[in-house]
């Protein structure tokens, strides 16, 4: 495991370029509008093979000064800052611009790559923090893509039991995206259910009743959609709620891709083995892994989940994916292709 400086917070930055060509979609119109797909898609996989991969950790004696950095956490909150407010224009911009049903359909999809793929993945990083304010900003943002609930079901549930078959959220070998998607959303939905029911339970308060977060997340993400529709236009609603439908299947595309096909062994009955590095995939490609806050240093996350993004490092003992997730995730749309890929690279 090499070491060298640690990347700079600047860098990390840059993924604003994404939402500047979505902004610049909103505004411009036309082409424009699948600007942000094509960056996302094309453009960074392009920028992998050019730059190449960073196989460093950051040095033991850079970690506490890196983890006490601010400059790292002001870009995560001026992504959840952009976000929201780039949102609240799409919300008014949609319900004015004179666009063919194609420019409505690549901008539309150009949201939900932004907040599903860049706004998903800050919302993950902040919800990990112990600050209130990161916790609530990770939160306020999963609440723009009705999946508000994820932040219970990632940190008591998926960290708890991922490579096991009663995660929802781990991809088992064989198993298509699409019904992973499907399971994934279900099951995940439903565990946080039973996950508030049971802190009711402790606190000796009703499982399901007004107290079960679980109402107020399911609901929020409706009522805004029915409050645009009725203050600003359907259209504009009908389309907020695509985004978030996009941003949703984009972030389980990412957990499929993450654990696929790893599980953890039972060493006895009733003893499992410890999360470890060999239970997720890792990729090393330098332009997705500063776009993606290190995410695709999926391992060391898990095995430190405190950890924030800068301060991420590699193992070798991990399975490595042979391209970045953008990459990764068009490959999973094509079973076949996928299998044929990926199975060999099992442990």
């Amino acid at each position: 495991m090499q070491t060298q400086r640690p990347i700079p917070a600047y860098e990390f930055a840059l993924v604003l370029v994404l939402h500047a060509l979505a902004i610049a979609g909103l505004i411009l119109g036309g082409a424009w509008t699948g600007a942000a797909s094509i960056m996302a898609f094309i453009g960074l996989p392009l920028l992998d093979q050019v730059i190449g991969k960073d196989h460093s950790s950051p040095a033991s004696d850079d970690i506490s000064e890196l983890e006490a950095s601010r400059g790292y956490r002001y870009v995560t909150y001026a992504v959840g800052i952009v976000q929201t407010l780039y949102l609240a224009a799409c919300v008014v911009m949609w319900s004015t611009c004179d666009w063919s049903a194609w420019e409505y359909a690549l901008h539309v999809l150009s949201t939900g790559i932004v907040t599903g793929g860049i706004g998903i993945t800050v919302a993950h990083e902040l919800i990990h923090r112990t600050s209130r304010f990161e916790r609530f900003l990770g939160s306020f943002m999963l609440h723009q893509v009705a999946y508000a609930h994820f932040g219970v079901e990632h940190v008591e549930g998926h960290h708890r039991n991922v490579g096991l078959r009663i995660d929802p959220a781990t991809a088992r070998k064989g198993e298509t995206v699409y019904a992973f998607i499907v399971r994934c959303v279900i099951f995940s939905w439903w565990q946080v259910w039973s996950i508030e029911a049971e802190r009711n339970r402790r606190a000796g308060k009703a499982p399901y009743g007004v107290h079960n977060r679980m109402w107020r997340w399911t609901l929020s993400f409706p009522a805004l959609v029915l409050a645009i529709g009725f203050i600003v236009g359907w259209l504009p609603a009908v389309l907020f709620l695509v985004q978030a439908i996009i941003a949703i299947i984009l972030l389980e595309m990412v957990n499929y891709v993450e654990h696929y096909g790893l599980e953890r062994r039972e060493l006895k009955p009733g003893v499992l083995e410890r999360v470890a590095a060999t239970h997720a995939w890792e990729a090393r490609h330098r332009a997705s892994n500063v776009s993606l806050f290190k995410l695709q240093r999926h391992a060391d996350h898990h095995i430190a989940p405190q950890r924030r993004y800068q301060s991420l490092r590699v193992h070798d003992e991990s399975p490595q994916l042979p391209h970045g997730y953008p990459v990764m995730l068009m490959l999973s749309l094509v079973p076949p292709l996928w299998r044929a890929v990926i199975h060999p690279r099992i442990p």
